[in-house]
């Protein structure tokens, strides 16, 4: 079998940006999406919340498939500022893990202050903009950029970010603690 990566997600948005990544980090390998419990709320809030539901996604993937060698965690975000924030978790098999974060920006205020009284920022997305399913598509920063930069491509970077310490091992001596 061929190396595999399972993403704690079915959500193409996610899926996409990993498969894109892990073609050119690791050619030949196999990238699955499965669904997982991310351990915290809808709509998590804070960097905290946020990072827990990555880490859990993680270990979950890694987890649910037994010939899975490493298993990525991401969750998406709201800080207490009404910021969007993404996190991404990477678990191996042999024990090593790492965090990496995404891109940071200021949400509309009232898209900032729905999300922060519970509101999944999707829901609140599809309601403002009119489509359906953003959240697998477009995303919010999708919308708000008018498709000039998508969820999918917001995911791309701390994805490939997050592999750092697997791709040279060498200067990431010991496994990078979870934050």
């Amino acid at each position: 079998m061929s190396f595999l990566i399972v993403v704690g997600s079915t959500n193409p948005a996610k899926t996409d940006a990993v498969k894109h990544i892990c073609e050119q980090a690791f050619p030949g390998c196999t990238v699955v999406g499965v669904d997982v419990p991310s351990g915290v709320r809808a709509q998590p809030i804070g960097e905290e919340e946020t990072s827990t539901g990555a880490r859990n996604r993680a270990r979950a993937a890694l987890g649910a498939v037994a010939e899975a060698h490493m298993g990525l965690g991401l969750e998406g975000g709201v800080d207490p500022d009404g910021n969007l924030i993404n996190c991404v978790a990477v678990v191996a098999k042999e024990g090593r893990e790492n965090i990496t974060w995404g891109v940071r920006f200021p949400l509309p205020p009232k898209i900032a202050a729905r999300t922060l009284r519970g509101e999944e920022l999707g829901s609140v997305m599809d309601e403002v903009s009119g489509l359906t399913g953003s959240k697998r598509k477009l995303g919010a920063v999708g919308i708000l950029t008018h498709g000039l930069f998508t969820r999918s491509d917001m995911w791309r970077g701390p994805v490939a970010c997050a592999f750092m310490p697997f791709l040279h091992p060498d200067l990431y001596d010991a496994p990078v603690p979870p934050q």
